[in-house]
């Protein structure tokens, strides 16, 4: 009995691509692809950097008081952004300074720290706005960035479990 629904099935199949019923189908599943990547390319685009977001927070930190190295390598790369061009040398390489715009937006908030905060739960988005310098340090010196390793340091520095996890999510969406 179970081979004649197995015959019947795979005649069915053959027929519907005789008659070109699948092309359709598979064109339709070729869009959906084409939608959920243009969609996915947009949301990396808006968590990217902007000049925007790197001048608002050069002002925090310069009024902060932060190190006028990390100003200045900040300062370049907002205008590298505005320019839209690699021409300059850079100094450190993109994850580098993404990694360090992401722990001097937590340090000092602004537009930058929304994207992350915009990203995670709203306990978790408490939880920074409250300890931003907290998880700062304890994500500052992680070698190798992964949610498991950002989650491990911020459980470390005494951040609950599940709001770790939710941050460590946040900031990789973010970081790329």
């Amino acid at each position: 009995m179970r081979k004649i629904h197995v015959r019947g099935a795979a005649t069915a199949a053959v027929a519907a691509m005789a008659f070109g019923v699948a092309a359709p189908v598979a064109s339709a599943a070729e869009v959906e692809t084409t939608t959920v990547k243009a969609a996915s390319s947009e949301t990396e685009s808006a968590l990217r950097p902007t000049a925007a977001d790197v001048r608002d927070l050069i002002s925090r930190m310069r009024v902060a008081g932060a190190e006028a190295q990390e100003i200045s390598e900040f300062e370049a790369f907002a205008t590298q952004l505005e320019n839209g061009t690699n021409e300059q040398p850079r100094i450190l390489g993109m994850g580098t300074i993404v990694r360090k715009l992401i722990v001097a937006g937590l340090r000092h908030g602004g537009v930058w720290a929304g994207k992350i905060v915009g990203k995670v739960s709203k306990k978790a988005g408490n939880y920074i706005k409250k300890n931003g310098n907290k998880i700062a340090d304890a994500i500052e010196d992680v070698e190798g960035w992964s949610e498991t390793a950002l989650t491990l340091a911020l459980v470390k520095a005494g951040v609950p479990t599940d709001v770790a996890g939710d941050i460590a999510k946040g900031i990789m969406l973010v970081a790329g």
